[in-house]
C-alpha cells in the first residue's frame, strides 16, 4: 500500500503547488487598483484606459473591475450584474483541484490502514507457517506494516492543512471581491468620490 500512498502525496504536492501559484495571482491589493481606477477615470469620461490597467493587472479582482468598468455607460444594476457575473467566472479557478486534495485526506489514512493489516496478514502467516521460535521476524514485519499507517496519517494531516489554507485563501479572494466590487459600483454610479 506504500505505492497508492507514494503516489498520493505526489498528487498533494503537485496541486498544492499549483494551488500556491493560482491563489497567489488571484490575490491582489484592492485599495491600490480602486485609487488607480479612481484616477483614470472620471464619471462620464471613457473608461477604456482605466479598463486596460485593469487587465494588465491582472488579479481576480482586475478581471472583476475590467469587466465592470467596461459596463460604467450602464445603470447600477446592470454593473452589479456585469461585476457578479466576473465574480462566478473566477469561483472555478479558486476552488480547482480542492476535491482532489478533500479525496487525498480521507483515503490515506484508510490505505494506511490497509497496507497495515495487509503486513499483519503477512507477519502472522509467516508466524504460522515457521511457528513463535523466531518472533524477531514477526515482529519486523509487524513494524514495517505498521510504516503504512504512519505514512497515510501523516499524508492526511499535510493534506487537511493544506486543505485548510487554500480554502481559507480563496474564501478572503471571494470576499475581496465583493467588498471591491461594492466599492467598484459605488464610484462608477457615483454614490461615492
Amino acid at each position: 500500500m506504500m505505492y497508492p500512498l507514494i503516489l498520493c502525496s505526489i498528487v498533494l504536492v503537485a496541486i498544492g503547488l499549483e494551488r500556491l501559484i493560482v491563489l497567489r495571482k488571484a490575490n491582489s491589493d484592492g485599495d491600490e487598483l480602486l485609487d488607480e481606477v479612481k484616477k483614470r477615470y472620471r464619471l462620464g469620461g471613457d473608461p477604456e484606459e482605466a479598463r486596460k490597467m485593469c487587465l494588465e493587472y491582472g488579479g481576480a479582482i482586475g478581471r472583476v473591475f475590467a469587466r465592470g468598468l467596461k459596463n460604467a455607460h450602464r445603470d447600477a444594476d446592470a454593473i452589479e450584474m456585469a461585476i457578479e457575473q466576473e465574480a462566478a467566472n473566477e469561483l472555478p479557478a479558486l476552488e480547482a483541484n480542492m476535491p482532489i486534495i478533500k479525496t487525498i485526506v480521507n483515503i490515506a489514512p484508510l490505505l494506511g490502514l490497509l497496507g497495515t493489516i495487509a503486513g499483519m496478514i503477512t507477519s502472522f502467516r509467516a508466524a504460522s507457517q515457521t511457528g513463535l521460535s523466531n518472533p524477531t521476524q514477526v515482529l519486523g514485519g509487524i513494524s514495517e506494516a505498521l510504516v503504512s499507517t504512519a505514512s497515510g496519517i501523516s499524508l492526511a494531516v499535510v493534506g487537511f492543512v493544506l486543505f485548510n489554507y487554500f480554502a481559507n485563501q480563496s474564501k478572503k479572494i471571494v470576499e475581496d471581491i465583493e467588498f471591491y466590487g461594492g466599492e467598484l459600483v459605488n464610484y462608477l454610479t457615483g454614490r461615492i468620490d
